[in-house]
């Protein structure tokens, strides 16, 4: 009985001693060098990242004169948790940045989510969807100021149309009035000129909208950034999104068609419209879960 205890007991250590040898290649330094156990190494590792994230996000904190606010455990327990298995120092940085922003007592960020998301990507994930997002920023941006450009000049020349076009509504009924309400070349000139300048008018509301739909309109991922895998994972995560669009077409076949006439037989035409064939296109957009996922990793400015 005695016997098989001691081979129970041999063999445990043996396995323990295995197992030891191969996580002392997966972390550094190794074990022995700390002369931790396994597990108080891990712990220590991990607390040691946790510290440099913490003094990380205080720097920030003070880089940008933000006054700290208490946030709910509930973000920031799994936010410290999460992070402390984080290797990479890019990524580090990331969440430092994030904990900055979210105790910012002038920005109201209080996500529970943000922090999951960002343990789930890695660098090859993380760095181009966040140059997707800056192209996002810096277009909507430079769209926002072109807005604001247009509604300063618009409301001069809105002045200037209306002037015209009540000068020729004007125009327009001293001629009728003039000729007895009957139509002239003179008049359809006159209402003419009116109808071009009312769709200068428009067109300037047109031209607002589209620089208000280009605004509002998400920012496409192209898939040669990532792997299918990749892919995958950030439409899981809910930062990307699959829009289809569909289309049609449809298709014209000419059937000649033989008749007589008076001079003999001649051939014509008939257009018949066959099925229709239905098509798609399919893009990728970043998410507004995705936009304010990213602006909460970038630095405040």
């Amino acid at each position: 009985m005695d016997k098989k205890i001691d081979n129970k007991s041999s063999t445990l250590e043996k396995g323990l001693e295995i197992a030891k040898s191969f996580v002392d290649k997966l972390i550094m330094p190794s074990i022995e060098e700390t002369g931790l156990l396994m597990k108080d190494h891990i712990t220590m590792w991990r607390f040691k990242n946790q510290v440099k994230i913490l003094n990380r996000a205080k720097d920030y904190c003070e880089k940008h004169n933000i006054e700290p606010k208490k946030i709910s455990l509930k973000v920031l327990s799994p936010l410290l948790e999460y992070s402390s298995l984080e290797e990479e120092e890019v990524m580090q940085d990331k969440w430092s940045i994030l904990l900055s922003n979210l105790i910012d007592s002038e920005q109201n960020i209080e996500n529970h989510v943000f922090p999951y998301i960002l343990s789930q990507l890695s660098t090859d994930e993380f760095l181009p969807l966040e140059i997707v997002y800056d192209n996002c920023s810096s277009r909507r941006l430079s769209l926002i100021s072109e807005l604001e450009k247009f509604k300063k000049e618009r409301i001069e020349k809105d002045k200037l149309i209306q002037k015209q076009i009540t000068s020729l509504s004007k125009d327009i009924e001293e001629k009728k009035q003039t000729q007895g309400n009957s139509w002239s070349t003179g008049i359809w000139e006159l209402e003419n000129k009116k109808r071009d300048v009312e769709r200068v008018l428009r067109n300037l509301d047109n031209e607002e909208h589209k620089i208000q739909y280009s605004i509002k309109r998400a920012e496409v991922v192209y898939q040669e950034l990532f792997k299918d895998f990749e892919m995958s994972n950030l439409t899981r995560l809910g930062l990307i999104k699959e829009i289809r669009e569909f289309y049609a077409e449809s298709q014209t076949l000419e059937i000649p068609i033989e008749r007589e006439d008076g001079f003999g037989n001649s051939r014509s035409y008939a257009n018949v419209n066959l099925d229709i064939d239905m098509d798609s296109t399919t893009e990728f957009v970043l998410t507004e879960l995705g936009e304010l996922f990213f602006k909460a990793c970038k630095e405040k400015k």
